[in-house]
């Protein structure tokens, strides 16, 4: 897989958003985005992505630092990754950053079509006003056979009106319609999937994270998905 069909490049407007005091926790009142922080998730969130999709070629989109892109390449796996923040992308990995290109989805994804069999979008759909254009260049660049991970914040996230970035904070049934239009077929997947088979211990930890979001905020704290291309014939 490599970098061929250009996005369009970020925004002034989006440059100056995700800027450091944005990636600091700063203008969206989070803690920072730091490696010990995201890299574990991350790490999970590969692992999990490799067992369920057996994946040889990934492009993350709205990548940020590159710590997705970077798990999937630690499992020797072809990985690239797309951001608009030109900083985001500058506090890389020496090693991760040559994978990673600063465009603005918003303007098409700077992939071959058919070139990904498997596509990742953590935490960047309630930042899109429109999400329209983006999942159809999922499936765009989505080979047949391939399946796309989706992270989405849920509606009562503690986090989902204090960023000032979510502009589109939505029910399920707003995102079913949404992928569906965009011809793609989606499947929820939840925490306790993510943890390996065989490894009760960290099966019990998952379980202590689901359920402690349901004990806070009543729900999971994300939408989680798996979702795939529905053929011409489907749509």
């Amino acid at each position: 897989m490599t970098a061929a069909r250009p996005g369009g490049g970020p925004s002034r407007a989006h440059t100056a958003l995700y800027d450091r005091d944005y990636f600091e926790g700063k203008t969206r009142q989070s803690p920072a985005h730091t490696r010990d922080l995201i890299y574990p998730l991350a790490d999970r969130t590969a692992a999990f992505l490799v067992r369920a999709c057996r994946p040889t070629r990934v492009l993350d989109v709205g990548c940020a630092k590159g710590f997705l892109v970077e798990a999937f390449r630690a499992r020797g796996i072809a990985a690239l990754g797309v951001d608009v923040s030109v900083y985001a992308v500058s506090m890389a990995e020496p090693g991760t950053r040559s994978r990673l290109v600063v465009a603005d989805v918003e303007a098409g994804l700077p992939v071959r079509s058919g070139s990904c069999d498997l596509v990742t979008a953590v935490d960047l759909f309630e930042h899109l006003p429109e999400p329209g254009p983006v999942l159809r260049e999922i499936r765009r660049v989505l080979g047949d056979g391939g399946v796309a991970y989706l992270k989405i914040c849920h509606p009562r996230h503690p986090n989902a009106h204090r960023d000032p970035s979510h502009v589109n904070v939505q029910r399920l049934g707003y995102w079913r319609r949404e992928f569906r239009r965009a011809g793609l077929a989606p499947r929820r997947v939840y925490e306790s999937q993510f943890t390996a088979p065989g490894d009760p211990l960290a099966r019990l930890r998952a379980e202590v994270r689901r359920w402690r979001e349901w004990a806070v905020i009543g729900t999971p704290a994300d939408y989680k998905f798996l979702v795939w291309k529905r053929s011409d014939a489907e749509r």
